[in-house]
C-alpha cells in the first residue's frame, strides 16, 4: 500500500500537468467545436442540434468556424424563433438541481417601480437564477415593471442560458459581461440582449479593506480560490520547489466541483512543498479580507474562468496580484505595472521571487480606486439605464441605489436597505418572487400599497 501511493505520488505531477495542457489546449478546443458541429448535422431533434451549435460556438477560437456557426444561429435568437432556447430549455440540464428552489439568491433591487410607471431596476446574478425566473415565474410580466441587469459568471458566456432571454421582453436584457471580449461576441446577435461593460470584480467597496503598512506584512504569497481542479494550485507548488524555503504561503478555499482541501495538499505533497503551505478551510469574508491586507502578494492561477472578484480584491487590499499570461480572466485586463506581474510557467518562480521582493513598489490599491470601485460601476450602469429610458422616453426620475460584493450583492448603504425593504414585499405580492436575505410575507392586499416610491 505504501508503495502504491509512493508511486502514484511520483506520477501525479506529470497527470497534473498532461491534463492541464489538454483542457486547456487552443488546439483541443477546436477539435471539440469541430466535433459538436459535425454531431449536430445527425442530430434527429433541433433542440439536440441547437445545444450542440451553441456549444460549438462556445469553443470555437478560429473565425471561419464561429461566422459559420454565427450563420445557423443567428435565426434561433430573433423572433418568431428565439423563445426555443427557454421552451425547450436548452442546456438547463445541469442547473437541475438549483432549479428545484424557487428563491431567487445573489439577487437584489437597485430601484423599485412606482405608481407613475418609473420601472424599477432588478439586479439578478448568475445564470441559475434568471433560469428560476424563467421556470416558476412569469418573467414577461415582471418586466412591465422592472429593468432586469443580469450579471454571468463564466466566460466565454453559457449560451444556451444566456440565450433564455432572447426577445423575452420589450426592453432588453441588460447582461453584465465576465470578459471583455464578451461585449463583441454578444454585438453579434440581434438578440435583444445587452452587453453591459461591467463584471462582477467591478463590484468592490474599497471601504471594507484596511490594508496593513507593507513592513508589518506577514504573509509572502497568498491564494484565495476554491479547491476545484481548475483553480490549478499544483503551478504554484511546483514553483516554490525553486523558491526561498523560509517564504509563508497561505491557502484559502473551499470544497468545490467534488474536490476538498485534502486533494490539494496531495499535490502539494506530490510536489514535495505540503510542509511549506498553510491551509484555510472554509474561512468568513471577513478572515479572507484580514488575510488579503496582510499579504505581500496574491496569485490567482486559473487558465480560463469568469472575471475574478479576488483580483480585485486584492487590489483594495493593496497587495499585487500575479496571474497567468495566457488566462482568459476577465479581470486579467487590469494588470499593469501599478497592480501586478503577468506569469509565464517557465519562469514562474523567478518572478513571484521578484514580486515578493519588490511588493512595495505596486500601488494597486491607488490605481482601482481611481478605475474600478462599485461607485464607479453604479455610476456607469445608472447611466446606461437612464440613457435607455430616454430613448424610450420612460420616467427616469431616481438613480439606482450604490451595491457592492461582499460575498454577494449587498448595499452599500444601510439606509438604502432600509427604504428598499418594501420593494421586495411589493416583488412577492405582485410577482411571488422572494429573494434570500430579504423578509416579504404573504399578508391581506388592503393592507400593503402596490407600489412605493423610493
Amino acid at each position: 500500500m505504501i508503495r502504491k501511493t509512493s508511486i502514484q505520488n511520483f506520477l501525479l505531477p506529470a497527470r497534473l500537468l498532461i491534463v492541464d495542457a489538454l483542457r486547456n489546449s487552443r488546439a483541443v478546443w477546436q477539435c471539440a467545436a469541430a466535433a459538436a458541429l459535425a454531431q449536430s448535422f445527425v442530430a434527429s431533434a433541433p433542440k439536440e442540434r441547437l445545444v450542440l451549435r451553441a456549444t460549438a460556438y462556445r469553443r470555437a477560437n478560429s473565425g471561419f468556424l464561429r461566422k459559420r456557426l454565427e450563420a445557423y444561429l443567428s435565426s434561433w435568437l430573433e423572433p418568431p424563433r428565439a423563445d426555443v432556447w427557454r421552451k425547450e430549455k436548452i442546456g438547463w440540464k445541469r442547473f437541475q438541481r438549483d432549479l428545484a428552489s424557487r428563491t431567487m439568491n445573489r439577487s437584489i433591487i437597485l430601484k423599485s417601480p412606482t405608481v407613475d410607471g418609473e420601472k424599477g431596476v432588478l439586479y439578478v446574478s448568475f445564470e441559475h437564477n434568471w433560469l428560476r425566473l424563467i421556470e416558476h415565474y412569469d418573467l414577461p410580466r415582471l418586466l412591465q415593471d422592472y429593468l432586469l441587469v443580469g450579471a454571468s459568471s463564466s466566460s466565454p458566456p453559457d449560451f444556451p442560458t444566456h440565450w433564455a432571454l432572447a426577445h423575452i421582453g420589450p426592453d432588453p436584457v441588460f447582461l453584465q459581461i465576465s470578459n471583455p471580449s464578451d461585449m463583441e461576441i454578444h454585438q453579434r446577435f440581434h438578440h435583444n440582449i445587452c452587453p453591459v461593460p461591467i463584471m462582477a470584480s467591478d463590484w468592490i467597496n474599497p471601504e471594507f479593506y484596511q490594508p496593513r503598512p507593507n513592513h508589518q506584512r506577514e504573509i509572502d504569497i497568498l491564494m484565495v480560490a476554491g479547491w476545484s481542479s481548475l483553480k490549478r494550485h499544483w503551478l504554484l507548488f511546483r514553483a516554490l520547489r525553486k523558491m526561498r524555503r523560509d517564504l509563508r504561503v497561505v491557502l484559502v478555499g473551499q470544497d468545490s466541483e467534488g474536490r476538498t482541501g485534502d486533494d490539494v495538499w496531495r499535490e502539494a505533497k506530490a510536489f514535495g512543498v505540503a510542509d511549506r503551505i498553510e491551509m484555510i478551510r472554509d474561512a468568513t469574508i471577513e478572515m479572507v479580507t484580514e488575510h488579503q491586507c496582510n499579504s505581500k502578494a496574491s496569485v490567482v492561477l486559473s487558465a480560463r474562468e469568469g472575471s475574478s472578484v479576488v483580483v480585485t480584491e486584492s487590489f483594495f487590499a493593496d497587495a499585487p496580484v500575479a496571474m497567468m499570461h495566457n488566462a482568459h480572466v476577465g479581470s486579467r485586463a487590469y494588470i499593469n505595472g501599478q497592480t501586478g506581474i503577468l506569469l509565464r510557467s517557465e519562469t514562474m518562480a523567478a518572478q513571484l521571487s521578484q514580486l515578493i521582493e519588490q511588493h512595495t513598489s505596486y500601488s494597486p490599491r491607488a490605481w482601482a480606486m481611481a478605475k474600478i470601485t462599485c461607485f464607479h460601476s453604479t455610476k456607469t450602469l445608472n447611466l446606461l439605464l437612464r440613457r435607455y429610458s430616454d430613448e424610450r422616453r420612460y420616467p427616469w426620475n431616481r438613480e439606482i441605489v450604490p451595491f457592492c460584493w461582499r460575498p454577494d450583492p449587498v448595499y452599500v448603504s444601510d439606509t438604502d436597505a432600509v427604504q428598499l425593504v418594501p420593494a421586495y414585499q411589493d416583488l412577492y405580492d405582485r410577482h411571488g418572487i422572494v429573494v434570500a436575505g430579504h423578509t416579504a410575507m404573504k399578508i391581506p392586499s388592503a393592507a400593503f400599497s402596490s407600489r412605493v416610491t423610493v
